[in-house]
């Protein structure tokens, strides 16, 4: 790994892949973790993560694996895979090898996510993700980024109040519950006014609401509200450790259904702004230097709280 991020990979759940991604009958090839991974959903519906090599010779089985019925099979020499990673059968007559078995990875699905527990040290989970009710909502849309970062800096952010208003253009912004830890679980509300030019007229100045909660540094959800037009949202913003100095970035965002027909096209909007945003931190997170001891101002406080609690992610040695 490299020393720009000197943290390692941390502990949590990150989500490898949406539900929509892997639909039944089908496999997906991901790396993450620094390592090859197969993720596949059986004929029945049920989803499996494993690590992509074939244990016999090496095929990568989520470029040549192919589901069959409730197995994964490589396309190499016909070697059939149970969920839990165990080896059932081999294109051949006899047993198979005792070695003969795929990693397999503690996972969740909720939500419309894959989530998969990454432990540096090996370890089973510590804790879960809280499902939310999907009640009333339409599926998430989500957006795929691939940067040069780490999850602790991406999800830095949701504490990092002051740069809403001098990066994102928000004005007045306050803080309306102060940053609680629990912990794994980080949680903070604020509120700021979007302006909005309008010709001929003094700007409108469009209040938004956001409920933070954030569990580890892989799973960010974030209940925004917009007062004026009388909308409730939802935006996840999901990092996944590609290697020491790499993630991908999920962004993800729904609407309530009760909007009718309507609800489709206000996620498409509200899911375009948030990428908006995202696109203006990105010249920040691919480029900045992580400072152990940072100069922080009055205003920053919520920083320090936050570097404090992400320490539980990490090997006591960090």
């Amino acid at each position: 790994m490299g020393n720009r991020f000197p943290f390692g990979m941390p502990s949590g759940w990150y989500a490898v892949a949406t539900s929509d991604e892997v639909a039944p009958g089908s496999v997906l090839a991901r790396h993450y973790f620094e390592r090859d991974l197969a993720i596949y959903r059986t004929r029945s519906g049920v989803v499996s993560v494993v690590d992509a090599f074939c244990p016999h010779l090496g095929a990568h089985l989520g470029k040549l694996g192919k589901v069959d019925g409730e197995t994964l099979q490589c396309g190499f020499h016909g070697f059939r895979f149970a969920t839990d990673g165990s080896c059932i059968a081999t294109g051949y007559d006899g047993p198979p090898p005792p070695g003969a078995r795929l990693t397999h990875w503690n996972h969740r699905e909720l939500n419309g996510l894959i989530l998969v527990w990454f432990d540096p040290e090996g370890r089973d989970p510590t804790w879960e993700v809280q499902p939310l009710d999907e009640t009333g909502w339409i599926p998430m849309r989500a957006k795929r980024y691939h940067l040069r970062t780490h999850p602790q800096e991406t999800t830095e952010n949701s504490v990092d109040f002051g740069h809403f208003t001098r990066l994102h253009g928000f004005i007045d912004g306050e803080l309306t519950q102060p940053v609680r830890t629990d912990g794994p679980v980080l949680t903070t509300s604020y509120a700021a006014y979007r302006p909005y030019r309008v010709p001929g007229r003094s700007p409108l100045r469009m209040r938004v609401e956001y409920d933070v909660l954030v569990e580890g540094l892989g799973y960010s959800q974030v209940e925004v509200r917009i007062p004026f037009f009388g909308l409730d949202l939802r935006v996840w913003v999901l990092p996944v450790p590609v290697d020491g100095e790499h993630i991908e970035l999920v962004i993800g965002a729904a609407s309530r259904s009760n909007l009718g027909p309507l609800a489709p096209l206000v996620r498409y909007f509200v899911h375009k702004i948030v990428c908006k945003e995202v696109d203006q931190d990105l010249q920040v997170w691919e480029h900045k230097a992580y400072h152990a001891r940072p100069a922080l101002a009055k205003g920053d406080s919520p920083v320090g709280t936050y570097r404090q609690w992400v320490k539980q992610f990490y090997p006591q040695t960090r």
